[in-house]
């Protein structure tokens, strides 16, 4: 994966035409250009028979005439893959400063059921094949880490590493992902499938490159740019006389530019990268419900993130974003806080616009077959009615309840619409007593916040913060 400076080298503003006219015939022209490798090589071609080295300016060089412990260490240094550029240079003292950064990719098979690996196996080790590893390198801790911390909630107490870099309580985290589902793992991990193709970027990157772009230009996001859909992924990154196309591209293939950005962004609460990938999940849950009743008996035999995933889905976003509220190691400020309060309030009003009864059958078999008896055999599928209706839990407002007033007052339009629309379903009467609550609570914090001096708001949103850090601790 290249760095972003690497890429962003490669921009030439001062060629791009300010032109409407140009734009336009540029996007029209677009299909006639050529595909490359966007990556810079900055890799060292090493012919270890021939002792020669290759670099990327065309420079060879050979490890002959070396002492046998230079040349060993020589080789050893030109046999590591790794990507390196140039970050900048200082005078410094008698001498220069020079600024390297170094990209090094490595391999960890990540073992799924019985195998020939007991544990993760790193590329770094590669005196370890056929036995399972001993002990486990940064890598693949790391690895574990990234995958676990997408499928379970924060621990209260930390985790006990075991022997193969595995928890003791959830072991092989790769037994998770099945029921996951690797797609949607995908996404959360911002890393695009690779599969022996062309890659294509995943639409949910794509949609969030329209949104970073869609906010950084004031627009709205199903206005902006309709013509940004990622299907010129592959052709040349820069696209002359479109800024915007060529920063969109970017955003699609280079990883680290990406995350910069979702990281830079992070006041704007659809985009803070904490909790991006909550909202990210709950749309493929509601995209795969979406498709589930849409879909006929027979096709629905097929898939796999059947109603009874989607509800688990949603089950366990709540709960990590719960145990974030509660157990994050370090407290959360106001911009993560209305992040939370935003993904919340989004899920909840997608949920209560789906209240709607749809027809299933009732299968048993395992092996997904049919018979005319099952064919009869109905049942109902409502996701509010499932979550809502039917929880003995205030679904999304328990939650919600323990963030600061003022981190959810801005969201006070959409709570009065949700529950309105909750008026014409069959929630309990105390759910919607605590929603109609914390509405009312928010109305006082906003009567209160335009009629008394700057100071007083200030001396009860400092009140309210530390009667939140109690709870919380």
């Amino acid at each position: 994966m290249s760095l972003p400076i690497e890429r962003l080298s490669q921009l030439s503003l001062g060629s791009m035409s300010i032109s409407r006219g140009s734009q336009s015939r540029r996007r029209d022209e677009d299909s006639a250009e050529l595909t490359y490798d966007s990556d810079i090589d900055t890799s060292i071609d090493f012919d270890e028979t021939a002792g020669t080295a290759t670099f990327p300016s065309g420079m060879r060089y050979t490890v002959h005439g070396l002492d046998p412990g230079t040349k060993d260490a020589v080789t050893r240094a030109l046999g590591t893959p790794s990507k390196l550029a140039l970050r900048g240079c200082s005078p410094r003292g008698q001498g220069y400063v020079f600024l390297i950064s170094e990209t090094i990719e490595y391999h960890v098979r990540a073992p799924y059921g019985s195998g020939p690996y007991d544990g993760p196996s790193c590329s770094c080790r590669q005196d370890e094949r056929s036995v399972g590893l001993q002990h486990p390198c940064r890598h693949t801790l790391w690895l574990c880490d990234q995958i676990l911390s997408q499928l379970v909630p924060l621990p209260s107490d930390p985790h006990t590493w075991r022997i193969d870099g595995y928890t003791t309580k959830h072991g092989n985290v790769c037994d998770y992902i099945p029921d996951y589902h690797f797609d949607v793992l995908a996404d959360s991990l911002r890393c695009d499938i690779m599969a022996g193709e062309p890659l294509k970027p995943r639409p949910r990157r794509v949609q969030t490159a329209r949104e970073i772009l869609a906010t950084l230009s004031g627009n709205s996001v199903e206005t902006y740019r309709p013509d940004l859909t990622g299907e010129n992924v592959g052709k040349r990154v820069v696209k002359e006389g479109d800024l915007e196309e060529t920063i969109f591209r970017m955003l699609l293939q280079n990883d680290s530019l990406f995350s910069y950005f979702l990281a830079s962004m992070r006041d704007h609460e659809p985009l803070n990268p904490r909790f991006r990938r909550f909202r990210d999940r709950a749309d493929a849950a509601l995209d795969a419900f979406d498709k589930y009743v849409k879909a006929s008996d027979l096709e629905r035999v097929e898939l796999s993130k059947n109603p009874q995933w989607c509800y688990k889905t949603f089950k366990d976003i709540l709960e990590q974003i719960r145990s974030i509220i509660l157990y994050s190691e370090r407290e959360l400020d106001d911009f993560d806080r209305r992040a939370a309060a935003n993904t919340l309030v989004y899920i909840l009003d997608q949920i209560v616009g789906r209240n709607e009864d749809h027809d299933a059958v009732r299968l048993s078999d395992d092996d997904g077959s049919y018979t005319e008896d099952q064919l009869k055999n109905t049942r109902k599928i409502n996701l509010c009615n499932e979550l809502i209706v039917e929880s003995s839990h205030n679904f999304i407002l328990d939650i919600l309840d323990k963030l600061p007033l003022e981190v959810v007052n801005h969201l006070m339009p959409d709570l009065s619409r949700i529950e309105r629309t909750i008026a014409n379903t069959h929630a309990p009467q105390s759910y919607r007593n605590k929603l109609g609550d914390i509405i009312a609570r928010l109305r006082g914090v906003s009567s209160r916040s335009g009629s008394e001096p700057a100071e007083s708001s200030r001396k009860r949103a400092s009140q309210d913060n530390d009667r939140y850090a109690k709870r919380v601790k």
